[in-house]
């Protein structure tokens, strides 16, 4: 609701979709305008999950004007909460392993 409203004021748009992984951001400046998902069946069709087709009720739309990918220098990495657990997982097996030689020392 605030994105169309915000597009009935003013259809300059600036969508910055990022991979923080992989430290990559694409930023797209363009025009966008909504139009109703009747009147687009095909994009409907061709964008849209089988379980959310028939509960689309709006597209937007956007004319691309520029496009760049940004230096991923200020680009922190975030990672998912088992993308951390698979990492960490060596460390813990580590830990239980020290911390059963401590407990066989007298």
């Amino acid at each position: 609701m605030l994105s169309t409203g915000n597009l009935a004021g003013s259809d300059r748009v600036a969508l910055f979709l990022m991979d923080y992984p992989c430290r990559d951001r694409l930023k797209i400046l363009g025009h966008a305008r909504v139009e109703g998902a009747r009147e687009h069946p095909e994009l409907v069709a061709q964008l849209a999950g089988p379980e959310t087709r028939g509960i689309v009720e709006r597209v937007v739309v956007i004319e691309v004007l520029s496009f760049d990918w940004n230096c991923p220098k200020y680009i922190t990495p975030r990672y998912t909460a088992a993308e951390v657990e698979e990492a960490i997982q060596p460390l813990r097996v580590r830990i239980a392993e020290l911390e059963a030689q401590l407990r066989q020392k007298p």
